[in-house]
């Protein structure tokens, strides 16, 4: 992916399945939506997520998370997995408009 990301002008887009991607990926990617999460299905007051599906927890199970140099959005999605419930995880989905960048 970073041998293909060199070629391309500006800052890149990345539409990922799972946020488990994030991690590994070069610095121009800016922004990643992503969702596989269902941000927990399952979530219980006082307690959180029964379990994850990505493979670091809490830090890319739901919502906007800002890191230096890039967004990645994690959305809920609608339905469910392994399970048709969802508990404490509300379904969503996200409308993104793109446009220049601030200043621009």
């Amino acid at each position: 992916m970073s041998r293909a990301a060199a070629r391309l002008p500006g800052p890149i887009l990345l539409f990922a399945h799972s946020p488990d991607v994030v991690p590994r990926l070069p610095p121009r990617f800016g922004l990643v939506l992503a969702g596989h999460t269902r941000c927990g299905q399952i979530v219980l007051p006082l307690v959180g997520p029964v379990a994850s599906s990505s493979n670091y927890g809490e830090r890319y199970r739901c919502g906007v998370i800002r890191e230096p140099g890039r967004i990645t959005l994690v959305a809920a999605g609608l339905g469910a997995s392994v399970l048709p419930l969802r508990y404490g995880a509300v379904p969503d989905w996200w409308m993104v408009t793109l446009g220049p960048a601030p200043g621009r």
